[in-house]
C-alpha cells in the first residue's frame, strides 16, 4: 500500500510594502494630523458644552433645594478671543434660566480698558433673579505668576456698573424662603490679596455657603476657614487632554484638580474648564457652562466622578 501523501502547507511570505502604499500610509497619517489640529484650532475652542450636574451643599436649607447656579469661567477677552462669541455664550447661560449666576475670574487677559468694557457690557442684560456674583482671577490683576502683592485692573471698577457684585474677601447673604444661603468671593490666590478667614468671617457657623475662588489650590484654605462648597476655575481643564493620560500641561500643583467635582476635607470644589484660552486650542476639552442644581450635601453623588 502506498502512503498517504498530505498537502503541504501553503508557505506564506511576506507582502512587500511597495512606495506607492508607503507614500499613502504616510499621506493618510499627515491628513490625519492636519485635520486634528484644524479641529483643535478652529472647532472645538469655540464649541460651547453645557455641563449639568449636582451641586451638593452642606447645611442647604429646604427652600434652595433644587435652585439652579450657571458657573462660567475664564473669559479672557483680547484680541485672540472675540466678543462675539463671548457674547453667545454669555446669552446662552441666561437661557438656561438660572436662578443666580457666578463667575469665577478671568474676565480679561491683559489690563487695556477697551477689552475691560466691552466684556463687562455683556453681562448688563443677564439679570437672573437671585444674583450675579464674581470673583476676580489672576489676569485680572495683570498676574501671570504669584506675586506678593497685586492691585487689580480696570476690570474691577467697570463689572459693578453693568450688575456684576464681585465679592473681594468678602461674603453675601441671599434669603429664599426664609432662609439663608452665604455667596463668598476670595481674592485671587497669585494676586498675594486672598483671605479666606477674613471672607467667611461674617458667615455664621453651620451656615450653607458657597464660595467664588478663581485658582481651586484656595480651596483647602477655604475649607479651614469653614466654607462648605467652592466653584473655582483658572485650569482651562487643561486645554488639551490626552486620552486616558489627560492634560499635560496645567498652572496647578494638584494635577488630579483639572475639573469636574473633587471632595476637598468635608466640604466640596467643583471647577469649570473656562470658556476662552491664552492659546486658541482645545483638544478633548471642550469650553463649558455649567448648570449646577444645589443640593444637601448629604443626598448627594459621589464627587469622584466627573
Amino acid at each position: 500500500m502506498e502512503p498517504v501523501k498530505c498537502d503541504e502547507a501553503p508557505v506564506l511570505t511576506p507582502r512587500r510594502l511597495t512606495r506607492r502604499a508607503f507614500l499613502a500610509a504616510g499621506a493618510g497619517l499627515v491628513g490625519a494630523g492636519v485635520a486634528a489640529g484644524a479641529y483643535a484650532r478652529w472647532i472645538e475652542p469655540t464649541w460651547v458644552e453645557v455641563v449639568e450636574r449636582d451641586l451638593p451643599v452642606p447645611h442647604l436649607p429646604p427652600a434652595w433645594e433644587g435652585a439652579r447656579l450657571a458657573l462660567m469661567a475664564d473669559l479672557h477677552h483680547c484680541p485672540s478671543v472675540p466678543l462675539d462669541y463671548l457674547a453667545r455664550c454669555v446669552r446662552r447661560a441666561g437661557e438656561l434660566k438660572p436662578d443666580l449666576v457666578a463667575v469665577a475670574g478671568d474676565f480679561v487677559t491683559t489690563g487695556d480698558v477697551r477689552f475691560a468694557e466691552a466684556v463687562a457690557e455683556l453681562f448688563a442684560d443677564l439679570a437672573p433673579p437671585r444674583g450675579l456674583f464674581a470673583c476676580l482671577g489672576n489676569h485680572d490683576y495683570g498676574v501671570t505668576r504669584p506675586v506678593g502683592h497685586a492691585r487689580a485692573l480696570a476690570i474691577a471698577d467697570i463689572l459693578p456698573r453693568y450688575g456684576v457684585r464681585i465679592l473681594r474677601n468678602e461674603a453675601t447673604r441671599l434669603s429664599f424662603g426664609g432662609r439663608d444661603l452665604w455667596i463668598v468671593g476670595v481674592e485671587d490666590l497669585w494676586s498675594g490679596r486672598c483671605r479666606p478667614v477674613e471672607a467667611m468671617r461674617s458667615v455664621p457657623p453651620g451656615a450653607a455657603s458657597v464660595a467664588l475662588c478663581h485658582n481651586p489650590e484656595a480651596a483647602e484654605a477655604l475649607v479651614e476657614a469653614g466654607c462648605g462648597t467652592i466653584l473655582a476655575g483658572h485650569t482651562h481643564g487643561g486645554q488639551v487632554q490626552i486620552p486616558m493620560l489627560g492634560p499635560p500641561i496645567l498652572p496647578v500643583r494638584n494635577k488630579d484638580h483639572y475639573e469636574g467635582m473633587h471632595r476637598v476635607g468635608k466640604s466640596w470644589l467643583y471647577i469649570n474648564r473656562g470658556i476662552g484660552w491664552l492659546k486658541r486650542v482645545r483638544f478633548a476639552c471642550r469650553p463649558e457652562i455649567s448648570l449646577l442644581t444645589l443640593r444637601r450635601a448629604a443626598g448627594s453623588n459621589d464627587p469622584s466622578s466627573r
